[in-house]
């Protein structure tokens, strides 16, 4: 049993770092372990753990996708507008799902295909979805959200916030198509060597283009879930989210240079800094020293996470 443990820290370096904040916050603040606050803390974290899936598959591939945020941000506003015409469900989650296709299909081209840099390529696209989402919403929240998914954002089945449940049932499948399908595997191939995988008669053009694809695509559903969150559709709601993003994915222990990680640390990494962010408001530090924290943070937990890597691999 003690055995499993330490092979456990050793598989998800998260899991101390998540045990300790969350037993030392308990015992600062009353209302910490509170079910109003856990919940209030599942839901505010849907659609970064959402977007955090994305850019999971993108870094296993080796690449990097800054243009996340901002198609959260592009997503949102123009799935706003329309279900602000149409009053249909439906047509914002095709709009935002077309939307963050369509950029997701552009970054994968670029980069699979084209083999243009992921950091300039994405990054361009970063600014196309800003302006896109500020052009469009004329810098203003977009109103007219149906009242239906005004409702679904305040729905909580036993304890767990329904927008969650969206982001845990991704995970789930997402989880299942890394660790059980070809494509997985050929993720991880080409993002441990790219030459490798190439020689090995992997499509690696298409394999890179696919994980942007993906990232793009959740962008967009995390950008739909935005609006049930918010109850309106926001042009800077991803604004301050892609540091988050990254962050979450690096202190789950999923490696920048690929071939390294899974969906389940991913999930480990958003824990963490929910409950770090949750607790640290409870307590009243403020925003500005709560960076300076969340920036140590990240070192260590990158720290741990390259040592664990480095004894696993000896």
């Amino acid at each position: 049993m003690q055995l499993r443990g330490v092979t456990a820290f050793k598989t998800f370096p998260a899991i101390p770092i998540v045990l300790v904040l969350a037993a030392s916050f308990s015992l600062i603040s009353p209302y910490f372990a509170t079910a109003g606050n856990m919940e209030a803390m599942l839901g505010v974290n849907a659609v970064v753990l959402i977007a955090a899936i994305g850019m999971t598959f993108v870094f296993l591939a080796g690449g990097i996708d800054l243009s996340i945020s901002t198609v959260i941000s592009a997503s949102a506003v123009l799935a706003g507008l329309v279900m602000a015409q149409t009053d249909s469900i439906a047509m914002g989650v095709a709009t935002a799902i077309a939307v963050g296709t369509g950029f997701g299909l552009l970054n994968g081209v670029m980069i699979g295909y084209f083999r243009l840099t992921p950091f300039i390529t994405t990054m361009a696209t970063q600014l196309i979805a800003r302006g896109l989402a500020f052009v469009m919403s004329q810098g203003i929240a977009v109103k007219g959200t149906p009242f239906a998914l005004l409702d679904f954002g305040f729905v909580v089945w036993m304890g767990v916030p329904a927008v969650t449940l969206v982001g845990m049932a991704l995970c789930a499948l997402s989880a299942i198509a890394l660790r059980q399908t070809s494509w997985g595997r050929h993720v991880m191939l080409v993002g441990a060597n790219r030459d490798a995988a190439r020689y090995a008669g992997i499509n690696t053009a298409w394999t890179e283009c696919s994980v942007y694809l993906l990232s793009g695509v959740l962008a967009g559903v995390a950008g739909f879930i935005s609006i049930a969150n918010l109850g309106n559709a926001i042009p800077g709601v991803g604004d301050t989210l892609l540091l988050i993003i990254i962050g979450a994915v690096v202190l789950g222990g999923t490696s920048m240079t690929g071939g390294e990680g899974s969906i389940e640390r991913t999930v480990l990494g958003v824990a963490l800094l929910a409950v770090l962010t949750n607790g640290l408001n409870l307590i009243g530090i403020p925003f500005y020293d709560q960076l300076i924290i969340q920036g140590v943070l990240i070192f260590a937990g990158t720290w741990l996470a390259m040592t664990f890597s480095n004894k696993r691999n000896r």
